[in-house]
């Protein structure tokens, strides 16, 4: 028997997201992560409506949400030349106040828990708090991993100690690498990342500022500018003193010659006392792996993916892709898995990275192109008309980012090994999601009579809903699974709210809320219906 079931490689939120989830289902894992996860710039600064869904079931979302920036300061998105210019546009988004006196409960919305603004310096930290809390979990931090091989029963890896400098081999089932994009996995893989390499450079800059929350009013929490110097977005971190700033910039751009100060002054339009606290250049690219894992090794977030930051995508589609990998590893912990269940995670989760990928390098390219030195800026009927042509111009390049209710709910696995046939989800857009039951789309949201969530209700693993009065009989479905031993919880829900939404009389859930298979009548083979969803049935 091997020393743990899972080892992960890499403590930022996709790793830590793995473990606590791995932790919630039972199954004992070690996380391993080199430095102390302080950042000198602070990275993601949303958590999308999907991985807060993640976070409800794993029991921290109300802390997430509760953290960050103060409860009452807007989630505006402020559009102007620069941040002491005039304003060209305005997105209007609410509080965490708002929403979370809502708890939850408008009909209307696609999900009960909507995305949340949260830099990563303060969502890290409650992972980190969690995970070291959960009983299933070990984190070892200053731990690096330096190799491993995979043996014909697990994983065999080499950590490091960065204090003592001693080694020590541990023993795994199975490795997740969500080792960033210097992954040592994906590179141990063979795999290659594919794709474009650059598609712009930029440069991000930390900094205290106390008197900027004064010149940002109304209270806003990102303010792009837009001007003739650089396409710059402002945002804050903690709505008292701490700011970030990015600066995108064309592909041919040096940025060692950059200087962040002199950034920070365009982005405001005037000279601002503050202090610098950290500085990154990057680059943007759009860049996937092209492959997943192999028998016994995966890897997850940045290390399976790279692209540009435009609408938050990047760190979310990686916790969903740590909530993909946690509930198969459980199912083979478990050992109702088929010997082809992790096979279909690359075939699952691929395809979405590629899909995303393409929207978020779409929205960066669009607003990219409004920088230009035909923006006038002067105090004249020539500038004024220039402005509001440019405030259109960006309403229209950047009109879904802020919004992207496809990206987080309209992505599904149509074609999956794992799924029954039947028809495709309908197509989506960045803000465009169309909830379906189609087998591979995730479940409708639908609001109980009580006030709680459809998904509140969901077993860990599969369940079976039984729609509207008096559905079809469940029990050779139920004695399929048990022969096997694939738990399958069952929700009734009579009302007439649930036969409008689902459709179908009959609909099995996987333990990550996509549909698996859905119908009116019991299958006249529940049998291969279970070994088909469990990665038994495939050819």
């Amino acid at each position: 028997m091997n020393e743990v079931p899972v080892l992960i490689a890499g403590g930022g939120p996709v790793g830590m997201t793995l473990a606590l989830d791995l932790g919630w289902r039972g199954v004992p894992c070690l996380l391993v992560e080199e430095t102390d996860r302080t950042l000198a710039v602070p990275r993601a600064s949303s958590v999308s409506a999907r991985s807060m869904e993640h976070f409800r079931r794993l029991g921290i979302a109300r802390r997430i949400r509760s953290s960050g920036l103060p409860t009452d300061y807007p989630t505006d998105v402020s559009y102007r030349t620069r941040i002491r210019g005039p304003e060209l546009h305005r997105i209007t988004l609410p509080s965490s106040a708002q929403v979370l006196a809502a708890g939850g409960r408008d009909h209307t919305s696609p999900t009960a828990e909507p995305a949340h603004r949260i830099s990563q310096l303060y969502l890290e930290p409650i992972l980190l708090e969690h995970s070291r809390n959960c009983p299933h979990v070990r984190v070892e931090r200053g731990t690096r991993l330096e190799g491993f091989e995979e043996t014909a029963d697990g994983i065999r890896a080499t950590v490091r100690s960065l204090s003592t400098g001693m080694t020590r081999v541990v023993h795994a089932d199975y490795l997740v690498g969500c080792d960033g994009g210097n992954s040592l996995v994906r590179r141990r893989l063979g795999a290659k990342l594919t794709g474009t390499d650059t598609v712009f450079k930029a440069v991000s800059v930390y900094f205290r500022a106390p008197e900027l929350a004064e010149i940002i009013q109304p209270r806003t929490w990102m303010t792009w500018s837009v001007n003739r110097d650089a396409l710059c977005v402002t945002v804050a971190i903690n709505g008292h003193d701490m700011w970030l700033v990015h600066a995108f910039l064309p592909a041919d751009t040096d940025t060692r010659l950059v200087d962040p100060g002199t950034l920070i002054t365009q982005a405001i339009g005037s000279a601002t006392p503050r202090e610098i606290v950290g500085v990154e250049r990057w680059t943007g690219r759009r860049l996937i792996a092209d492959r997943y894992g192999s028998d016994r090794a995966f890897i997850a977030g940045d290390a399976a993916h790279l692209w540009i930051p435009m609408a938050g995508m990047g760190m979310n589609t990686g916790i969903s892709e740590a909530a993909h990998l946690a509930w198969m590893l459980s199912a083979v912990h478990a050992g109702w898995a088929g010997p082809r269940l992790l096979a279909a995670y690359e075939a699952e989760r691929r395809p979405v990275a590629e899909t995303i990928s393409g929207f978020a390098t779409g929205i960066g390219k669009a607003l990219l192109d409004l920088v230009t030195a035909d923006v006038d800026e002067d105090d004249s009927p020539v500038g004024e008309a220039s402005r509001r042509q440019l405030g259109r111009d960006v309403a229209i390049a950047d009109q879904d980012q802020y919004r992207p209710i496809g990206l987080s709910f309209g992505y599904h696995y149509y074609g999956s090994p794992l799924l029954a046939e039947d028809q495709p989800p309908p197509e989506f857009t960045i803000s465009t999601y169309h909830p379906s039951t189609a087998p591979g789309a995730r479940l409708p949201h639908l609001t109980l009579a009580d006030g709680t969530g459809v998904y509140d209700h969901l077993g860990q693993d599969f369940t079976l809903l039984r729609i509207g009065q008096n559905p079809p009989d469940p029990e050779p479905i139920l004695r399929a699974a048990a022969e096997r031993a694939v738990p399958v919880a069952v929700l009734d829900l009579p009302s007439d709210e649930a036969v409008e939404r689902y459709s179908r009389r009959l609909i099995l859930v996987r333990p990550d809320q996509h549909v698996a298979w859905r119908a009116d009548a019991v299958p006249a083979q529940p049998e291969s219906l279970i070994d088909r969803i469990r990665g038994a049935g495939l050819e």
